[in-house]
C-alpha cells in the first residue's frame, strides 16, 4: 500500500486547509508538502521516501518530472528542509508526525535532522536576556522588523556559506548543501571534473548539477532587488572567468550514467562481468545500486545493513547511514558478492530465478533495499 495514500486517509473529514503551500514547495511525487526534500541533479524536489521509492535497484533512475537519468540517491537539503519549517509549520508538523508514525510500522527510518548550533544557541541567549534591559531603542526594531519578509524568512537563512552573501542560482550538492552557482564554478576541479564541498570536504560524484528553480524562485519573491543586482553582477564575473570552468561547465554534459540505450542492448547489470550489486545502495555517496566492490559493515545491527561502494570505503570518513544506521568509524567490514542473474535471450524479459531462492522478491526493482535481505551479501 502506498503510505501517502494512507497519509490522506487519516486526515480528519471536512478539515479546512490552514495553510495555503506554493506550488513550487508541492512534491510532484506525493503531491504533499515536501518533507526532507532531496534536491536531484536535474534540479528538481522531490520527498525523502517519494525518491527512495522511485528509484531503480537494477537500473539508471530518472527524475519523476523531466526523466533525467541520475544514479546517486542525494542527502537531504537541511537548508531547504528548515526553510519550508518556518514557511508550513503547521503542514510541517502534520507531514512529520505521520511520516514517522509510518516509519515505526515499517521499521525503517528516514535520517533525523536537528536544529542548526547556530539557531539553538541564538534561543539560548535570547532566553537568558529576556528579563534583562533592551539594548536597542524602539526605532532600532523597528527598522530590523522592517528588513524581515512577512512570511518569517531573514536574509540569514538564504546566505551561501562560501561568499556569506545572498545565495544567487542556488545550486544543491549530492551532500545536500548550498552554494551559489558561481561559487561552485570557481570551486570546481576542472581536471578531475569534481567539485569538493567546503563544508564536509565530501565531492560530489555527479556532473555538474543544475540550479535548483524553486529555491531561486523563493530567493526572487523575498528579496527581489538584491537578487537582480546579485545576479547581474555574478553573470559578469563568470564571463570572465579565468579558470574556465564557466564556459567547461556549459559545454553539453554526457547523462550520469554509461548505460546504453538503445533498444537493442542488454542493460549493464545483464553482464556478470560489471558486478552490479542489485537492490543495494552505497550509504555514503549515495550510487544505487553498487557497481564494482562493495563493502558490508559486519557491526551494524539494522535489518537494512549499511553497505560502502569501492571509492567511499577507501575514503578516510565514514558518514552515518542514509537510513539512520548506528553505524561509528570503528566497525568492521567485508567484501560482499554481487548475487548472479541468469539471462534467457529467447524470452522478452529477464529471469531473475536465481533470486528467489536468495530471498529478493522478483517483481520488484523500484525503491532501494530497505531489508537484511537486499543487503546481505550472496553465497557463491
Amino acid at each position: 500500500m502506498d503510505y501517502m495514500t494512507m497519509i490522506k486517509d487519516d486526515e480528519p473529514q471536512g478539515e479546512e486547509e490552514e495553510e495555503k503551500i506554493s506550488d513550487k514547495f508541492l512534491c510532484c511525487v506525493c503531491l504533499e508538502l515536501l518533507y526532507k526534500p532531496i534536491v536531484l541533479s536535474c534540479g528538481h524536489i522531490s520527498c525523502f521516501w517519494c525518491i527512495h521509492k522511485s528509484m531503480s535497484g537494477l537500473r539508471v533512475s530518472h527524475c519523476p518530472i523531466c526523466r533525467d537519468p541520475y544514479l546517486h540517491f542525494p542527502t537531504i537539503c537541511q537548508k531547504l528542509h528548515f526553510l519550508l519549517k518556518k514557511l508550513y509549520p503547521i503542514a510541517h508538523n502534520k507531514r512529520e508526525a505521520q511520516l514517522l508514525k509510518d516509519e515505526k510500522a515499517r521499521a525503517c527510518f528516514s535520517p533525523q535532522i536537528d536544529e542548526p548550533k547556530a539557531k539553538l544557541e541564538s534561543l539560548s541567549v535570547s532566553d537568558e536576556c529576556s528579563n534583562q534591559e533592551p539594548l536597542e531603542d524602539a526605532k532600532t526594531v523597528h527598522i530590523h522588523e522592517n528588513d524581515l519578509p512577512k512570511n518569517g524568512i531573514s536574509k540569514d537563512d538564504l546566505l551561501c556559506s562560501i561568499c556569506k552573501e545572498l545565495l544567487v542560482r542556488p545550486v544543491v550538492l549530492n551532500c545536500g548543501h548550498v552554494y551559489c552557482e558561481g561559487c561552485v564554478v570557481v570551486m570546481m576541479d576542472q581536471e578531475r571534473e569534481k567539485i569538493k564541498c567546503k563544508e564536509c570536504n565530501v565531492c560530489d560524484p555527479r556532473r555538474f548539477p543544475k540550479v535548483c528553480l524553486a529555491l531561486e524562485q523563493l530567493l526572487e519573491e523575498n528579496f527581489p532587488e538584491e537578487y537582480t543586482s546579485r545576479r547581474s553582477g555574478i553573470h559578469k564575473k563568470l564571463a570572465h572567468n579565468s579558470k574556465g570552468n564557466f564556459q567547461f561547465y556549459h559545454k553539453e554534459t554526457t547523462s550520469s550514467s554509461d548505460e546504453n540505450n538503445s533498444s537493442n542492448s542488454l542493460p549493464r547489470w545483464a553482464n556478470s562481468a560489471c558486478n552490479v550489486h542489485i537492490g543495494v545502495g552505497c550509504d555514503s555517496c549515495g550510487v544505487y545500486p553498487i557497481i564494482g566492490e562493495r563493502y558490508r559493515c559486519i557491526d551494524c545491527k539494522e535489518k537494512m545493513g549499511y553497505d560502502l561502494c569501492k571509492d567511499c570505503y577507501e575514503a578516510p570518513s565514514k558518514v552515518p547511514g542514509r537510513f539512520n544506521q548506528q553505524h561509528t568509524p570503528d566497525h568492521r567490514f567485508e567484501r560482499a558478492s554481487a548475487r548472479q542473474l541468469l539471462l534467457n535471450l529467447n524470452s522478452v524479459g529477464i529471469l531473475l530465478g536465481p533470486m528467489v531462492h536468495e530471498g529478493l522478491n522478483p517483481q520488484s526493482e523500484e525503491g532501494p533495499r530497505d531489508s537484511s535481505e537486499s543487503s546481505s551479501p550472496s553465497t557463491e
